[in-house]
């Protein structure tokens, strides 16, 4: 998927402050995502604060509990309301329950990068500890999730757990999500729409872009 060019609608541009580094990352879920994308932003944060002179991403992370269409809609007007510019903006949403064709329109009307998962954002979360090479359902990857917390000793899996990035970033663990999203963005073929692409999270992408300030 390409990253989509962020230009700024609306509202006059000498006063703002224009920085390419700057991600907005707005969020269907309320309570996991915020809180990976949370601690992946304080993790970068602490690691340079003002201590050393060097361009890093400022983030702003948004949880909403809008649907798909609210969603983008939100973006657009935080886009256009910001006192500053964006260089990239992400929204993140899942496959999880909506119909195939609200899903798919979704990604493809939508203005901003979208990290889409499918089925949900725990398929991203699973790719920390490892990686899913078949169909996978919503409710099999908590099952997942839960078998491999206990496994690797992070104690019980629980969706609103704000340390759950602290617990899966250790060990080089982030670039093992990320390499295991690509294999798994392979199984199914290019041509087919994303609601058929299962286990696919492009979440990934987000990561990717930051993993160097990790």
């Amino acid at each position: 998927m390409k990253e989509k060019k962020v230009v700024k609608r609306g509202r006059k541009s000498e006063n703002l402050q224009i920085a390419p580094a700057n991600f907005l990352i707005i969020c269907e879920g309320i309570q996991t995502e915020p809180n990976y994308f949370n601690g992946l932003k304080h993790e970068i944060n602490k690691k340079y604060g003002r201590k050393v002179d060097v361009l890093i991403p400022s983030i702003d992370v948004k949880g909403t509990g809008m649907n798909t269409v609210s969603l983008i809609n939100y973006a657009e007007r935080v886009v256009n309301q910001a006192n500053k510019m964006y260089g990239q903006v992400w929204v993140v949403f899942d496959k999880d329950d909506y119909a195939d064709n609200q899903f798919n329109a979704a990604i493809q009307e939508c203005d901003y990068n979208v990290a889409w998962s499918n089925p949900n954002f725990e398929l991203w979360l699973l790719a920390h500890l490892k990686r899913v090479t078949r169909y996978i359902s919503k409710d099999e990857i908590l099952k997942e999730l839960e078998k491999e917390f206990r496994k690797n000793g992070l104690g019980e899996y629980q969706k609103n757990d704000d340390e759950i990035f602290e617990k899966l970033a250790k060990d080089g663990k982030i670039h093992t999500a990320i390499e295991n999203c690509k294999q798994m963005e392979k199984l199914t073929k290019e041509n087919k729409k994303c609601s058929e692409k299962n286990p696919t999270t492009m979440v990934y992408k987000i990561v990717e872009n930051l993993e160097e300030y990790l």
